[in-house]
């Protein structure tokens, strides 16, 4: 059986990556990744674990990251259409936030991989009938 996959909090995300002085994000994406693998099982591809990324940023000045995080986008917006979904932010796209936008541009990345995921996330939980039933009353009620 296949099990349900939670959608990621961007703004909890932010506040423990500053408690945990920089720690908390290595969790974060590793777990992201482990779930983009189950999201995207069928695909052909695989994602890199998200350690062995971190690692390779020190050697690489963080460029590693952001292909990283490019190609984890476009394989994000490649299995949207699997759920019927569409994503229209590409990987060239949080590249450039990555390097263009200064300062804010890397959150804008991140916050909009989050977001892509979380809409794979909720569509691939009501394909698979994992939804809760609370989750079903809220949905009536808006």
């Amino acid at each position: 059986m296949t099990a349900k996959i939670n959608e990621r909090s961007f703004l909890s995300f932010l506040i423990l990556s500053v408690i945990t002085f920089g720690i908390y994000p290595i969790v974060y994406w590793h777990k992201i990744s482990k779930d983009v693998e189950i999201l995207c099982e069928g695909d052909g591809k695989k994602t890199m674990k998200y350690v062995f990324i971190w690692l390779l940023n020190f050697v690489t000045f963080g460029i590693a990251g952001i292909v990283w995080r490019a190609k984890l986008a476009q394989r994000l917006k490649e299995n949207a259409a699997r759920y019927d979904i569409k994503i229209s932010e590409s990987a060239a796209l949080v590249v450039v936030y990555e390097l263009l936008i200064i300062l804010v541009g890397p959150f804008i990345a991140r916050y909009v991989i989050v977001k892509n995921f979380n809409a794979l996330a909720v569509a691939f939980n009501e394909y698979n009938g994992l939804t809760d039933a609370e989750d079903d009353v809220f949905a009536d009620a808006e």
